[in-house]
């Protein structure tokens, strides 16, 4: 299920059985209620559960932020048609509003005096010259045959 939720909150919509999108569903509207409060406690359950800090880092930083307003319903489960293999139930799971990246901070202007600019081309190095280091004379083995 770690893997579900994973999956879920990095790409936004997975497609999986029913019996598992319910599970999920059931499991995500508990973690966004829960983390709305994003306090200490709230963190270190969300940085235990995902394996990946990227994943818990859009959860708290994208995904709970946009939710707040909300009471419940933050994921939607889509019923699709059986799959072909075993003919079992599918349905998609994702988020009920599109998660929109987080708004990023106005770079600073700096002025250029004092500064040392990273656009120049930097000097021309040459390259050292590669040295052949002399061939190693193989040694020759003899065949031995064994007498009987």
């Amino acid at each position: 299920m770690r893997q579900l939720l994973t999956s879920l909150v990095s790409h936004g919509k997975i497609v999986t059985t029913e019996a598992q999108a319910k599970a999920l569903k059931r499991q995500i509207e508990r973690l966004i209620s829960r983390s709305k409060d994003l306090g200490l406690v709230t963190r270190r359950k969300i940085l235990a559960l995902f394996p990946q800090k990227t994943v818990s880092r859009k959860f708290l930083d994208q995904i709970v932020p946009q939710f707040t307003s909300r009471v419940g319903g933050y994921v939607r489960v889509i019923k699709l048609p059986h799959r072909r293999g075993d003919h079992a139930p599918l349905a998609r799971v994702e988020f009920v509003e599109e998660i929109k990246p987080p708004t990023s901070l106005p770079e600073k202007k700096s002025s250029a005096k004092g500064k040392i600019s990273l656009k120049a081309k930097p000097s021309a190095v040459p390259k050292p010259k590669s040295v052949k280091k002399p061939a190693k004379k193989g040694i020759k083995r003899v065949k031995t045959t064994k007498t009987k």
